[in-house]
């Protein structure tokens, strides 16, 4: 739930900078001073702190999607957050359009080639460079540095990774639609009460990974007497599925299958090609010749993978932070007996395995080198930030409406931190060890309130527990971020003119082809694979994608 706090007593706080078109002031609050040349071409001071006056028309442009609803005569165009920029801040937001996401990278790439641009745009990445190397774009790296309050800088840098992926030639030339990258980093997670029942020492290793699979398929684990648990989960698209994958698998052989790691040289390369793959290809197919995978994975979805599970006929797969709730619970809830922990992942050699996340950004908050106000978008970002402060009032209506309706969508600007949801692991565990849930924000006292009922009895919400308590899915992921142990995607442009053509012809290639392998095919049919790949518009996507690489 977003949280936010009167912002006409927040951003009117005195000390804060005001940037003048004469020159700059000072603050008390330790921000530099203005540039000798602001970009506003306003005659009057602008404080970044309070309403422009008179006021200001900013243009814009975004998307919508089909959850967004509207009460009491709202519109994307008039709500309470357009009203409140008006209101508080003296910015009156006007939509050049908008339009259904499915529609928006279309129309977007209509209005930048007829160069018809807003003062603030949202894009996707390609876009963002595109225009950015046509300098079209205003570098924000002075403003943002000068002018973002430090909470704001906080959350957006929560995750610098993620963040400098609006850089371009180490210049900022948009605000990143942050969020979080850790949350969907790789865990193994296996049912520890077989574990105990069978004297099965955890899993540190991808020996021991796979002598716990045959444990699992060998030894009754369920004692019913019947030859019908399996030992590892996946589904017929386990090189995309964040549940039943195989990303973490993979990781443990320090490949990365469908994403994009540097060589040796700095260069990008395709991690479905590179040799760790062939010896995780391997281990899989000598895993499922003797039966420790799912024999019929090739055919089977999520949902059922899942009835194994919640049918308690599955002991161990890889996943993500969410999967106590959106795939285990049913099996805590239907077995009194049934427990599972989150392992961090195991790894074939003496190199810890390390986890790959994709960047979680997908927007980018963009300013036209055209704009008479490219500093608005400070206020705004400022603005949108407040609603996190530690002592922000729970929810004053930016959330959620009276109603219920989710009125945060409707926000122009609207970075999340990065690390919000492990910072209300750590923050529900303080609250827990106290037994003080005052200092919690209402999400994390949700969170708080449904882990107390489940240690009070009620197995409904033990996945909650498994998710921010502990032991639980967050303990994992925060030590994969204490120990700066994961990374991310190579490759976060738009699709490349080959991809757009060929990729996914080549990922369908690239499933054919290790499905069967696990199945039993020759392993040496990696090799022609990746001959194929290449020969089949592999080497010029590798190209395109370092031409891009080569604009960072």
């Amino acid at each position: 739930m977003k949280r936010r706090t009167n912002m006409v007593i927040a951003l009117t706080m005195a000390g804060m900078l005001a940037l003048s078109a004469c020159g700059g002031g000072s603050s008390n609050n330790g921000s530099t001073a203005a540039p000798e040349s602001p970009p506003s071409s306003t005659e009057q001071p602008v404080d970044l702190s309070g309403k422009y006056e008179p006021p200001i028309e900013v243009s814009a442009w975004r998307y919508t999607e089909s959850t967004y609803k509207y009460e009491n005569g709202d519109s994307i165009g008039s709500n309470i957050y357009t009203k409140a920029y008006q209101e508080e801040l003296g910015i009156h937001l006007n939509y050049k359009w908008t339009v259904p996401i499915e529609q928006f990278e279309q129309k977007m790439n209509v209005s930048i080639a007829s160069g018809d641009l807003p003062d603030i745009m949202w894009l996707t990445n390609k876009q963002l460079t595109d225009l950015a190397d046509n300098d079209m774009l205003y570098d924000l790296t002075d403003l943002y540095e000068q002018y973002a309050t430090p909470l704001a800088k906080e959350i957006l840098q929560q995750d610098q990774k993620a963040f400098d992926t609006a850089k371009i030639n180490g210049r900022l030339m948009a605000i990143p639609k942050t969020a979080s990258a850790v949350d969907g980093l790789p865990i193994l997670h296996v049912r520890t009460d077989w574990l105990e029942k069978l004297s099965l020492p955890e899993p540190k290793t991808m020996q021991d990974l796979v002598d716990i699979a045959k444990a699992f398929v060998t030894q009754d684990p369920d004692g019913n007497n019947q030859a019908d648990t399996i030992g590892l989960g996946l589904t017929k698209t386990f090189l995309t599925d964040n549940h039943f994958g195989t990303a973490g698998f993979f990781a443990g052989f320090h490949a990365y299958p469908q994403k994009w790691t540097t060589d040796d040289s700095g260069k990008l390369v395709y991690g479905s090609i590179q040799p760790g793959v062939k010896e995780g290809l391997q281990w899989l197919q000598d895993m499922y010749k003797e039966g420790l995978l799912d024999m019929e994975f090739g055919v089977k979805d999520r949902a059922k993978v899942t009835e194994s599970v919640a049918s308690g006929k599955l002991g161990m797969f890889y996943g993500g932070m969410s999967s106590p709730g959106a795939v285990i619970q049913d099996n805590a809830t239907n077995d009194p007996n049934a427990e599972w922990k989150a392992f961090a992942l195991v790894s074939a050699d003496e190199v810890k395995a390390m986890p790959m996340g994709k960047v979680p950004v997908q927007l980018y908050y963009a300013v036209s080198k055209k704009s008479k106000h490219p500093e608005a978008i400070m206020k705004l970002l400022n603005f949108s930030m407040e609603g996190f402060a530690p002592d922000a009032p729970a929810d004053t209506g930016f959330g959620f409406s009276p109603s219920g309706l989710p009125v945060y969508l409707y926000n122009f600007i609207g970075p999340e931190p990065a690390m919000k949801n492990l910072n209300a692991h750590r923050n529900v565990l303080t609250a827990l060890e106290s037994n003080d849930p005052s200092s919690l924000s209402s999400e994390e006292k949700t969170y708080y309130d449904k882990i107390v009922d489940h240690r009070a009895g009620n197995r409904e919400n033990w996945g909650q527990d498994r998710i921010f308590g502990t032991p639980s899915s967050f303990d994992v992921i925060e030590q994969y971020v204490d120990e700066d142990n994961y990374q991310l995607d190579g490759f976060y442009g738009g699709s490349t003119p080959t991809m757009v053509e060929k990729f996914a012809s080549l990922q369908k290639l690239e499933e054919e082809v290790f499905t069967n392998i696990i199945m039993g095919q020759s392993i040496d049919s990696f090799d022609k694979f990746t001959e194929d790949w290449m020969k089949l518009g592999g080497e010029q996507i590798t190209n395109e994608v370092n031409e891009w690489a080569s604009k960072l």
